[in-house]
């Protein structure tokens, strides 16, 4: 369990693990991961549907904490994600209405790993920019 400021943050067994591998020089850390499940689901747009994979609440508020300097548009977080043996770079995004980082997962990482809509896939997130 890590306290800052008030805030717990636990490792939840049915959620996942994460972890700061903290090196510091200043304010800065080297590493920021997530390990979890997630279920899979799909947000339909005018244009094109979206497939994404929502972060546990609990790591989401972790990440929202200790990255604050690195946020970019829309409060968006770079990271490297992987599901199975696919790796991919891209950026997570806060969602108001589910209090969470929303992971989009691209075709190519579909397809190459079975992903669909409704089923559950483990996930790792590295937050880059740190």
């Amino acid at each position: 369990m890590h306290r800052h400021q008030n805030q717990e943050f636990k490792d939840t067994p049915h959620h996942g693990a994460y972890s700061n591998k903290i090196s510091r020089t200043g304010a800065k850390m080297d590493t920021l991961e997530y390990e979890f499940e997630g279920e899979v689901w799909l947000w339909s747009g005018k244009k094109t549907d979206w497939w994404f994979i929502t972060m546990p609440q609990d790591m989401s508020d972790h990440a929202q904490y200790f990255t604050k300097h690195a946020q970019r548009g829309f409060k968006s977080l770079k990271v490297n994600a992987r599901i199975g043996s696919s790796e991919w770079q891209t950026s997570i995004f806060p969602s108001k209405a589910r209090k969470s980082y929303l992971l989009p997962v691209k075709k190519a990482i579909r397809d190459a790993e079975g992903v669909e809509v409704g089923k559950t896939k483990k996930v790792k997130v590295t937050v880059l920019g740190l």
